[in-house]
């Protein structure tokens, strides 16, 4: 999805978070035991930990109660501060469930939430998932950013290279680039009137965005700029994987997807700056 697609209407988003979580149902029910048990991009986190983690969070989003459940932390390394905690109670309390238990759950937690959601005044804010309150327009974008990302967890657990063009990937890919003059300016905290151009390359598509910085930090996106200071060249899924914090920038998987020249120093501050993910 390299195409930058146009902004959809809240029932649009409706639809494509109800996709977002379907899609991870459609992936995984044709799973073996060993699929479900794969390790995840995410650690400490099985395919069947990431299916856990979407029944848990919608259901959080929901105000459904979360299980009464104290995880043995010892065992759990992977679970680190207060936002990694309070993620695995629910992925923990689910471990060793039938897989196919956890897709019914998720079925009917999805059924649930979505008679919610189409229930709420469209001018309403509501939790998000930093703790802060959102436009529900928001709150559906980050959601479906987030739910894609993990899809793309599961996809790449199994070996799955698939749903590049679907509607979670659009808007999951204007997420990205929306986020993008935040990177620039607070991340890689480039300085006034530095210009980055990124191109995001796919099969047979191919997509260009210009940053640049005020004086007071904060970025923009221009149309166009003649000389920008750094100039990076990103596959799709490179791109994806970079911005979701799935792959270290020294990965040699990135080798022939990643080409950053220009600037060095904010060039070499770019790629780790992209992560937007907790």
């Amino acid at each position: 999805m390299a195409n930058e697609p146009a902004p959809p209407a809240l029932t649009e988003l409706l639809d494509v978070w109800q996709e977002s979580l379907e899609t991870i149902i459609a992936v995984c029910t044709p799973l073996t035991d060993e699929q479900w048990g794969t390790q995840t991009p995410c650690p400490g986190w099985t395919v069947a930990d990431v299916v856990a983690h979407a029944i848990d969070l919608e259901q959080f989003f929901g105000e459904e109660p979360r299980p009464d459940h104290q995880p043995d932390w010892d065992a759990l390394p992977h679970a680190t501060g207060d936002f990694g905690r309070f993620t695995e109670v629910g992925v923990d309390a689910r471990r060793g469930r039938d897989p196919h238990d956890l897709l019914t759950e998720l079925q009917a937690t999805i059924e649930r939430r979505r008679a919610q959601l189409d229930a709420l005044p469209q001018d309403v804010k509501v939790l998000g998932p930093t703790g802060t309150m959102l436009t529900l327009d928001r709150f559906l974008r980050v959601r479906i950013f987030d739910t894609w990302a993990h899809e793309q967890d599961i996809r790449w657990a199994i070996g799955d290279n698939g749903g590049w063009n679907s509607n979670p990937a659009g808007i999951a890919f204007l997420h990205m680039l929306n986020t993008l003059p935040y990177v620039w300016g607070h991340n890689v905290k480039a300085p006034a009137g530095a210009t980055l151009r990124l191109t995001i390359i796919a099969p047979d598509l191919e997509h260009t965005v210009y940053v640049t910085v005020d004086e007071n930090g904060r970025g923009s996106r221009i149309k166009n700029h003649d000389h920008p200071d750094v100039l990076a060249d990103v596959t799709w899924a490179a791109y994806a994987r970079l911005s979701c914090g799935r792959v270290a920038t020294d990965d040699p998987w990135l080798a022939d997807k990643v080409e950053v020249t220009g600037d060095a120093d904010l060039g070499a501050r770019l790629l780790p700056a992209l992560a937007i993910t907790p």
